[in-house]
């Protein structure tokens, strides 16, 4: 089966324990395909550029072995400068998290600030149905057409992740609106690796076959 993990900490964020190296080799014990690293915007401040560069070396060092992706989490509470945008041209992703909460951005808003990004761009953290009643929008309308893809974040925290693994009909939404889907752990610390988690978050994926973001 092909796994994904876009979504890990490292030391590059105030809450990471572990080196990128250490978050990609545990990756690569358990047989993960694609490892994304997705250290935190205001964690990270002006080294930006120096996060970047080390993602790539890791790409380099372990490409044949696995892929590994660079991704930034962006806080939506509120929302950072907008020089962040041109910043992450390069990345492969960002993550903008908690949406859903109320002390987040306005949606609209968010949608005209996501444009601003060049790269991929996912919400983490984030449950899309109980934001689609609160403007009363087709959520999933909204994000295929401002390509915008969802995150499964299985770190044991968010109610909607277990909500969605048994609830069929917003299972079917899901596939039927045809967005793009991650899967990811959360990983601050390698000893508490979720992997039985991810693996079944992976599979349920697969199974509606919806596109992965990357």
């Amino acid at each position: 089966m092909y796994t994904v993990d876009l979504h890990n900490h490292t030391v590059f964020s105030y809450d990471g324990t572990n080196t990128p190296e250490e978050i990609i080799e545990n990756a690569i014990a358990h047989s993960i395909d694609v490892i994304g690293i997705t250290d935190h915007q205001f964690s990270i401040g002006e080294k930006l550029t120096e996060y970047f560069e080390y993602i790539q070396h890791c790409k380099i060092k372990y490409r044949d072995k696995i892929k590994v992706l660079c991704g930034l989490e962006i806080g939506t509470r509120p929302k950072p400068s907008d020089l962040l945008a041109s910043g992450t041209e390069q990345f492969d992703y960002v993550l903008f998290e908690s949406l859903d909460d109320l002390r987040a951005m306005d949606f609209f808003e968010f949608l005209e600030w996501r444009k601003l990004f060049k790269c991929k761009a996912g919400l983490a953290h984030t449950d899309i149905f109980a934001l689609s009643e609160r403007y009363g929008l087709d959520l999933l309308k909204e994000m295929r057409k401002n390509d915008i893809f969802w995150e499964l974040n299985i770190s044991g925290n968010y109610n909607y992740y277990y909500d969605f693994l048994t609830n069929a009909k917003k299972q079917y939404m899901v596939r039927n609106s045809g967005i793009k889907v991650s899967i990811g752990s959360d990983t601050h610390w390698v000893e508490e690796y979720r992997f039985r988690q991810l693996r079944r978050a992976n599979e349920l994926m697969q199974k509606l076959g919806n596109p992965l973001p990357v």
